[in-house]
């Protein structure tokens, strides 16, 4: 292996005690006790005990990386941490739905949940503790190729977004999905990549300048749908893989893209009803940005300056997609009493999901398993599913199919999986096929909303866009006896 590719060991995969990490996870774990403690806004004492019996299970992955006491990428402990704000946090904010269960329905899905949470850190624990053995060869980019690759990657996003907002792509049908979903997915990769190694102190300063302008850049292109979704998710993304490389959290950073996030949030309704329900549909060009930020801008602090408090049809909505207890509520409630359990319907389909559409154009909808979900208690119709889709999440949908079975194995197969693919990532370099697909699963820790079929339909995409890089692009490069020894007793430290 040369110098170059040997930089790229992922070196905050030691055993070494992240202190800041740490103090900041503790600093942060009281914080979110203590709103959840003192700030709630429902009056049931079993709701609030159900939300911090979620938090404390839901941190218990992340402490255990912050702390050093397992090895790899975060993968686990990021998919755990979503259910703080998921299922945690709806239980004591009045949530429109929620409500309308008893505080004992809400203790039973916050048993369930933490529950699951529990075995799959168990599971998952089991492959992240040791180092596993060291393979002959990694299919890996070397460095000074990687930073280019990912760089004109983000580049190449850039200038997607800003076609496509002008209406310069006429592209359509299975081939623009293609496009737009290959587009994101390495996105997500390159930003995480990046930012690890602009964390970790091994960008140049010009290729810094670069980076943070193409982030900003393909933000301020992206949100340009009035979605935010895309937005968020490469800022969080972004932030997260600094804190890994660098291990120290940009507190700044974190603050400024909230109070951003929160004002541009506040005038989202008001051009939504301007841009998407009205006949005014305007290709956006380039050059006609800063009036578009402008009008946006301007909403945005005609809402700030009102004084009432009035929660909007647009903030509930938000809420509402925040949250996916309260689908597992739903599901807890009829079934298997009023409604049967689907018995594994939303997973047999996944074997024709997984076909790519380009060879079967008629082939069934990625959303199908979140359709039938929804069509099966009553949410919606068979019409409405090609409208509309509902969001379900990963949990709630193994109990719609199994109940408390389904849970468990739910647990089980995330903690085996996460934990394999960390295991197999520990010791390579960073730039490698394994520590990419790595970093492809911690992008995904994210995605909330997803079923199964939907995961593994988005999940193998991106990895066939990484199978192509690592045909096209990558080398074989061998680890020297003197790199292995090194490593190992880097991880011995502690």
């Amino acid at each position: 292996m040369t110098q170059a590719a040997l930089e790229s060991f992922p070196i905050q995969l030691s055993r070494q005690r992240h202190d800041q990490l740490l103090s900041v996870f503790w600093c942060g774990a009281i914080a979110i006790l203590l709103y959840e403690i003192y700030g709630v806004q429902t009056g049931s004492i079993w709701s609030q005990a159900s939300a911090i019996l979620i938090t404390i299970v839901s941190l218990i992955p992340f402490y255990l990386w912050c702390s050093g006491r397992v090895l790899g990428m975060p993968v686990f402990p990021m998919f755990a941490l979503t259910f703080v704000w998921t299922y945690a946090f709806p239980l004591i904010s009045n949530h429109p739905v929620v409500i309308t269960y008893t505080p004992q329905s809400h203790l039973f899905a916050a048993v369930t949940v933490a529950g699951t949470l529990l075995l799959g850190t168990w599971v998952w624990y089991r492959f992240v503790t040791a180092i596993p053995p060291q393979p002959s060869y990694y299919r890996a980019l070397g460095v000074r190729k990687g930073d280019q690759f990912f760089l004109v990657a983000l580049a190449s996003s850039v200038v997607f977004n800003i076609c496509n907002a002008a209406g310069w792509i006429t592209i359509t049908g299975p081939l623009f999905s293609i496009i737009r979903n290959s587009t994101l997915g390495l996105t997500a990769i390159s930003t995480f990549v990046l930012c690890y190694r602009f964390g970790a102190q091994s960008l140049s300063r010009r290729q810094i300048t670069l980076l943070i302008g193409l982030i900003l850049s393909f933000v301020l292109t992206d949100a340009l749908s009035f979605l935010l979704i895309g937005t968020a998710s490469i800022s969080m993304i972004a932030i997260s893989a600094y804190t890994i490389g660098r291990k120290k959290v940009p507190i700044i950073a974190i603050a400024v893209f909230f109070a951003l996030l929160t004002f541009l949030n506040y005038g989202k309704a008001d051009m939504r009803g301007k841009y998407w329900f009205s006949d005014v549909q305007p290709n956006v060009v380039p050059w006609e940005y800063p009036a578009l930020y402008g009008e946006w801008i301007d909403y945005s602090w005609k809402f700030v300056q009102k004084r009432e408090k009035q929660e909007t049809e647009e903030e509930r909505s938000f809420t509402q997609r925040a949250s996916v207890i309260h689908m597992l509520l739903l599901a807890q409630n009829l079934s298997p009493e009023k409604l049967p359990y689907l018995n594994g319907a939303t997973y047999a389909i996944i074997p024709q999901i997984l076909v790519p559409r380009i060879f079967v154009e008629n082939r069934i909808r990625s959303q199908e398993g979140t359709h039938m979900l929804s069509v099966h208690y009553g949410l919606q119709t068979e019409e409405a599913t090609q409208v509309t889709s509902i969001s379900w999440g990963l949990l709630a949908e193994a109990y719609g199919n199994f109940g408390l079975l389904g849970c468990a194995g739910l647990a089980i197969v995330l903690g085996a999986f996460y934990g394999k693919a960390t295991q197999l990532s520990i010791n390579a370099p960073l730039l490698s096929i394994r520590s990419l697909f790595t970093i492809l699963l911690v992008t995904f820790a994210f995605q909330t909303e997803w079923t199964a079929g939907t995961y593994l339909a988005a999940l193998a995409q991106a990895s066939y866009l990484l199978l192509g890089i690592a045909i096209v692009f990558m080398e074989n490069y061998r680890v020297p006896p003197s790199a292995i020894v090194a490593f190992l007793e880097a991880s011995r430290l502690e």
